[in-house]
Formats: C-alpha cells, structure tokens, sequence
C-alpha cells in the first residue's frame, strides 16, 4: 500500500481528494471481502460511487452516496419498502439488508441497488470495512490489501508520508508491524525488540469509549511525545497506531493517523475470540475448582487424566524486588492469565492454569521423581521472563482429590507470600515451608486478635530505647540457633558471655524461665510471629 498526501488546505476528507483521483466504487466494496454481500439487483448498477454507510432511521434521511445499512432485527415489509423509497430518492450508492430479509420480487421494483449481507457478518464488520476503504482513498491507496505484509506496507508509507517512526499494535499493545526513520529513539526501539508497547505509553492509551481519535502523549521516562490513534472495530479496541514524529512531521498528522488507524481495522475485522476458546476455558475450569464451584472431574475431562492419577498444584508470585509490583505493572488480570495460558500449554498441554487475586495458579500432572520440581523452575522463569517481572513459586505434593488440592492452594497463597519476602527469588516445595506457613497463619490469627500476643514481652515492646528491640533480636537468634548460645552469640556477632547476660536480663524483665519448655515455646511463637507481622 502506498500513501500519498491528499490534504488541500490541512482538510481531511473526501471532498479533499483532487478530480483526477479515483473515486470509491460499490464494485470495490464486493471486491474487498468476497461471500460478504451478495448482489440483489443487476450487476450493471455495482459501479455506484461510494463514500460512507449509515444506519437506517426513519427519523434522519439518507445520505447521498453512502450505503442505507437496515439494521433492525426483522424489519417488517413495510420498514423495507420504506428504506428504500426514501434510499431511491436520496440517490444512496445501496441499500444493504440482511439475507433472507428481502420480501418477494422486491429486487424488481426497487429502483436502486440492493446488497444482502450474510448471516456470519456482523453489521459493525461492514462498518469498520467501509472506514477501511474511505481511510485508504483518503490517503491516496487504491485498496486495502489484508496480507501479513500488508500492514508493514501500511505502516511504511505512513512512516514516509509522515516523517517518523509507526508501531501497529494489537489490544494487548503486541507489536504487529512497524516501520522506522534512519534515527530510532531507544524507547522505541525497546518496544519493537520485546514486541510489547512502551508501558509508560500504554497506560495512556485513548480508551475505546472516547472516541476521540488520535491524541498526542507526554509519556514520563520517554524522550518526546507519541501520537496515539486507536483501532476502531465496531464498539471493540483492536489496537493502536503509534506514531514518533520526526523533525518533519506535517501538522496534520492526528487527522492522517487516523485514517491509517482506519485503514488497519481491515486487518483486525475478521478477529474473533472462539466462542470455545480453550485457554480462557481451562482458566475458568481452575478458577472454579479452587473456590470450590466446580468439580475435579470437570477439569480432568477436559485435561485428561495424569498417567499417575495425581496432580500437582503450582502457585507463583511477584517477588518484592519486582519492578513496579505484581505480575505485570501494566497489563491486566486477563491479559496475564492468557500469557500464562499460553506458556504452560506450550510446556505442557494438559495443564491449566488462572489468576487469583495477586497469586497466578497452575495445575500439573505430577510426574515421579524430581521432574515435576524442575518443571515448576522452568516455568518460573519462562513466566518472569515473558511478563519482565521476578516471580516465586512453590509446588504442593502429590494430590489426588478436589478437598486436597483447595486444602493445599490457600497453603501455597500463604507460602508465596512468604517467599516474596526473602532475599533471592526461587522455587521451592511446599513441604518445605511448611512450618514457616504455620507460624504465618497463627500470625493472621494474632492480627485479627493482638491480645494473643500480650504477657511476657510486652515490656520489652514498649521500651522506647534500643534495648527492647536487641532483647527481641537476641531471642529471635537463639532460636533461630536451637537454643545454642554459642551458635546465636556468633550470628549476632557477639561474644558468648554478653549474649548470656542478655539471657538472664530477659528471664529477668519478662519473669519467664527458659528453661520451662511450654514457656519457651509461647515465648517462641511470640517472637516469631511478632517477626512476621512487622517487627518490632
């Protein structure tokens, strides 16, 4: 496709197009989607000149030119008759009705053109064709071509006539096509080498509801601004058109990035999400399994049945060293869900996985031995590498019913939580942390209830000096230790005698025995769930 500067006096629409171009003709409109529109009347009235659609309304009179679109479910004879009175007197280019809507001979005695749209188009598909098609006339194209070279040829010209950098991107701002100036900013660049539009730009996105076309963005952390147009495909935001200016862009470029973004809805009308998509399907499978509205044999009909009989439940998180938290800072819930779809089908094709809350989830066939341990690494790291985050996981045991698997998700919930806080960002068993998750949900219980928390120490956490938190850190060490004195003197690098002393001060202020093994344990639980609440 080849876009040349049709503007006269920066106006932008057909009336701008010089005498010597070519005009839109009915003829191209059947062209453009062969098996869309079947012809009623003689074939001799298809070269028609076009210039729009518009909706049928008994209250607004048709426009000269333009397809009369009878949209109503069922018009009755009369509504037809009416459509096309009014359509014959205003000298439409067509009237376009729905197959099998037509009474009989009406074709005869219509007097102007009449187009049958079939069952599987949508009215919304005409529409967004019909922009494609003006969009590409007014930018000087003699159609639109819709190959997967296609779009890059669209975005190439635009570049050219525009003087900048073009990126089309699609709903979940993928990089589909895109065409660069001889100097690319690094920004730029960055979104086409991760195929993933800039965040700081996709978060200003114009909504598909505004419809206020093109928009120019100061988008923090970028060197200049983009211009943004949104893909509009009936009531449903395709994508974008994202364009970096150059040191020559013309001052219409909003008024012809819109039409480009036009004339790429040609590209996104025939997209459809499968009414059985199975992804979104074994996602809301899970989903239901594990807040227990659904069944294990729902799912496993749909998976199959593990070689083993058993399943293994995977969850992850965003470490708390990932860069603006969660999974993904700017993609949503959904768009998440469909990217770790698409991984673990790719790894494994019968498993599943869906989005709770914050924590994504993964069920597994379990594998014997250490493979499914080292199946959960790598997916781990395929997720954090496609969603730019630093992720945790930890993979439950062997599970063989719907009770078992809920039992051991709200344990994964807690033992993710937990992971997001240490140091290095890994994968780890459950069976692992398994008493550190136990120490974390009585630390839920003592937040509900503070008063599980107070006796001995509370001394030492109302101390406004140093000496109550060091108290608390050497209790923490000793039993972290095993009770060792020694061991907890040389974490706390301090000498055995000093670290006695603080011993006996502590049994001392707090009038506890250490040595009473209910006392110490209280006093361990205490301190531990203190630890995991904040500190002190």
């Amino acid at each position: 496709m080849t876009i040349a500067d049709t503007h006269l006096d920066d106006t932008f629409a057909l009336e701008a197009i010089t005498t010597t171009a070519r005009r839109l003709r009915l003829r191209d409109l059947l062209v453009a989607r062969p098996g869309w529109l079947t012809v009623v009347t003689p074939a001799a009235s298809m070269d028609r000149p076009l210039s729009g659609a518009t909706r049928w309304e008994s209250a607004r009179p048709p426009i000269r030119e333009h397809l009369l679109l009878v949209t109503a479910h069922g018009p009755s004879a009369d509504d037809i008759a009416d459509a096309l009175a009014r359509g014959r007197q205003a000298e439409v280019s067509a009237v376009v009705v729905r197959t099998g809507c037509l009474p009989p001979d009406v074709e005869t005695t219509a007097g102007v053109p009449i187009l049958a749209l079939a069952h599987h188009v949508s009215w919304d598909d005409l529409m967004g064709l019909m922009g494609a098609l003006t969009g590409a006339l007014r930018l000087g194209a003699a159609g639109v071509t819709t190959t997967a070279g296609g779009l890059f040829d669209l975005a190439d010209s635009a570049a050219l006539a525009l003087d900048g950098t073009v990126v089309v991107v699609d709903s979940e701002s993928r990089v589909l096509a895109y065409a660069c100036t001889p100097t690319v900013d690094s920004e730029t660049a960055h979104t086409i080498l991760t195929r993933n539009a800039l965040p700081a730009v996709q978060s200003r996105r114009v909504p598909a509801w505004r419809r206020r076309g093109a928009t120019w963005v100061d988008a923090p952390g970028t060197e200049q601004r983009r211009l943004i147009a949104p893909i509009i495909v009936g009531d449903r935001l395709a994508g974008h058109v994202i364009l970096t200016p150059g040191v020559e862009t013309p001052d219409f470029a909003p008024r012809m990035l819109d039409d480009v973004a036009a004339v790429a809805a040609a590209w996104f009308i025939d997209e459809r999400i499968p009414a059985d998509d199975e992804d979104a399907l074994r996602t809301e499978l899970l989903r239901g399994l594990l807040t227990e509205s659904s069944a294990l044999e729902v799912i496993t009909d749909r998976l199959g049945r593990p070689p083993t009989g058993q399943w293994r439940l995977l969850c992850l998180a965003a470490h708390r060293e990932s860069a603006g938290g969660g999974l993904h800072p700017t993609m949503g819930p959904a768009a998440v869900e469909r990217v770790l779809a698409r991984s673990m089908r790719m790894l494994n094709p019968h498993s599943a996985t869906t989005m709770i809350g914050d924590v994504a989830c993964a069920l597994i066939p379990h594998t014997p031995g250490s493979g499914s341990r080292k199946f959960a690494e790598v997916f781990r790291q395929r997720a954090a590498a496609t969603l730019g985050a630093t992720l945790v996981a930890c993979l439950a045991p062997p599970l063989s019913t719907a009770d078992e698997i809920r039992n051991e998700y709200q344990s994964l919930r807690q033992a993710v939580n937990l992971l997001a806080t240490r140091a290095n960002a890994t994968t780890e068993d459950l069976s692992e942390l398994r008493p550190h998750v136990l120490i974390a949900q009585l630390a839920s219980i003592a937040a509900a209830h503070p008063a599980l928390l107070s006796g001995s120490l509370d001394l030492l956490r109302r101390d406004e000096s140093n000496r109550g938190a060091e108290y608390l850190d050497t209790l923490l060490s000793w039993f972290d230790a095993g009770c060792d004195a020694s061991r907890a003197a040389a974490t706390l690098r301090l000498h055995r005698n000093t670290f006695r002393y603080r011993l006996d001060r502590i049994e001392k202020l707090c009038a506890v025995q250490l040595s009473d093994p209910v006392q110490r344990f209280t006093l361990e639980m205490q301190v531990r769930i203190l630890a995991l609440n904040g500190g002190w």
